[in-house]
């Protein structure tokens, strides 16, 4: 026989459900998403917005933007490069008098 001056609850139970990130699988539904979403467009729509939407879409893909900042980033690198030797050639030779 158990005698207790106060009552415990029960400890309270939970639902974790462990989530797997599975790259992979994510690339597989992004890419069935647009197919579906470009069929149900070019069903509404005529080619030239789908056209628009193509591009957007492609112009949106992180490789585009990483393509796009490597030639800005050699752009100014390139312009860098020629201001410092125009500036080495008139400050320290005597070429240009």
């Amino acid at each position: 026989m158990r005698v207790t001056l106060f009552r415990l609850g029960k400890p309270k139970k939970f639902s974790y459900k462990p989530r797997h990130f599975d790259p992979a699988m994510e690339d597989l539904h992004s890419r069935v998403d647009m197919i579906k979403s470009e069929l149900d467009e070019e069903n509404q729509t005529g080619d030239s917005n789908l056209a628009r939407t193509r591009i957007r879409k492609a112009w949106n893909t992180p490789e585009a933007r990483k393509s796009a900042n490597n030639t800005s980033t050699i752009r100014i690198v390139l312009i860098a490069s020629v201001l410092f030797a125009l500036f080495y050639v008139y400050f320290f030779t005597d070429i240009i008098s």
